[in-house]
């Protein structure tokens, strides 16, 4: 069995939407967008604002497990 690299990749993937997604949501002002909401300005950030969250979600819940997992399940393959 080889190495799980599409799960190690898919783990890699959400970490990088998570980072950047902070850093553009950041400097898109997101927060300051929420409390002075200007028309259409919101409509194109709470698109972005939940990708964004649901990346960080899938990093912070899914990505681990299914990372350990996967490792898990290629080396007991390998030992057997």
């Amino acid at each position: 069995m080889p190495f799980p690299r599409r799960t190690v990749i898919f783990a890699a993937t959400v970490f990088v939407l998570n980072l950047g997604g902070a850093y553009l949501l950041d400097a898109l002002g997101l927060v300051e967008g929420l409390l002075s909401p200007g028309g259409g300005r919101l409509a194109w950030l709470l698109p972005l604002a939940v990708v964004f969250y649901g990346a960080r979600l899938l990093l912070l819940f899914v990505a681990p497990g299914l990372t350990l997992a996967a490792v898990a399940f290629w080396a007991i393959c390998r030992r057997a």
